[in-house]
């Protein structure tokens, strides 16, 4: 575990805008609450958004059905999960929060989001910077975002762009001017991955750092069984991505298929200490018994004022900081 004396963004930097201390609540920045509460009504599905099952939420799909209610019913919470890995108020997930505020240190930064769904992920990240910025936590210095997202579902891309340009006002309020790429990608496919390495590799050929997020992926890759058939594929992303000030965070919801022994990230770890190792180094404290980091939180959801729903997280960071290429 982390110091909270050595971290980039100490504890008690975190603004009660985003981290209520005293009921340890968990708040969205007010700009991407806004901006979901108004795309959910725009389609139509606040409804749908506030009667979700107990259990066995949505897990997404190709279909515009399957996207809308994805979107309706997971969108706040995957990005409550985003924002609690990059916030990390309880110093409980390691070396997390610093690769995501270390990506913001310099210029450019090249940000993939693969699969991006609506792009929940990177869009807590990058309203959480800047509403970081707009409490002065955060220097606000001109940061251009070369962003590439990978998704297979065309509905899920359009509710992503669509919240990006909603958001473009409020990022670049805080200096953070975000240049757009979607990409349709399939894990399985060797062909749309090549794709969309290059188009990442071009998009931010002139960025000082990297980062790569990949969330909320255990149900294809463990539940269905597809993690050696995609091994090659995320192999390249995962390689494409190194170089220097590059960095890589999987987040997952905190579940037994992700965090047991045998679950996916214990196959990760032994991916990053066997055939990445020569590009990829997994924070030193995660071990075979203990490969990644977890926490759990309350979060307050956009849609119902004066409510709270628990998000938890379970997240492997993994340095991609390289020199010369092996």
């Amino acid at each position: 575990m982390r110091s909270a004396n050595t971290r980039l963004l100490p504890q008690y930097q975190i603004p009660e805008s985003l981290w209520a201390r005293a009921s340890e609540t968990l708040h969205l920045p007010a700009s991407l609450a806004t901006a979901y509460a108004a795309h959910v009504d725009r389609l139509g599905l606040r409804t749908m958004a506030t009667t979700r099952p107990k259990e066995g939420g949505p897990v997404g799909g190709i279909t515009k059905e399957s996207a809308d209610q994805h979107f309706a019913q997971a969108f706040d919470g995957s990005a409550a999960r985003a924002l609690l890995a990059a916030l990390d108020p309880k110093c409980e997930v390691a070396s997390t929060s610093d690769a995501f505020v270390q990506s913001t240190a310099g210029a450019a930064l090249a940000l993939t989001d693969a699969p991006c769904g609506a792009g929940a992920a990177a869009l807590a990240f990058l309203t959480g910077v800047a509403e970081l910025r707009a409490q002065s936590v955060l220097p606000r210095l001109p940061l251009d975002v070369k962003f590439v997202g990978g998704e297979l579902s065309p509905h899920a891309i359009a509710h992503a762009e669509q919240l990006f340009h909603d958001l473009r006002a409020d990022l670049e309020a805080q200096a953070i001017f975000v240049d757009l790429q979607f990409h349709s990608w399939n894990v399985m496919d060797r062909v749309s991955t090549a794709d969309l390495v290059k188009a990442s590799a071009v998009h931010g050929a002139r960025c000082t750092s990297k980062l790569l997020v990949i969330a909320n992926f255990n149900g294809f890759l463990i539940k269905e069984g597809k993690q050696k058939d995609a091994s090659p594929q995320l192999d390249e992303l995962l390689r494409y991505a190194s170089g220097r000030e590059s960095f890589a965070v999987w987040i997952e919801p905190e579940m037994n298929r992700t965090t047991a022994n045998g679950g996916l990230f214990s196959w990760l770890l032994s991916l990053v200490q066997g055939p990445w190792k020569h590009f990829a180094k997994a924070d030193p404290t995660a071990t075979k018994e203990r490969p990644n980091f977890s926490t759990v939180a309350r979060f307050g959801l956009p849609l119902q004022p004066g409510k709270t729903s628990r998000v938890t997280l379970a997240v492997m960071p993994i340095d991609l900081t390289r020199g010369i290429a092996p």
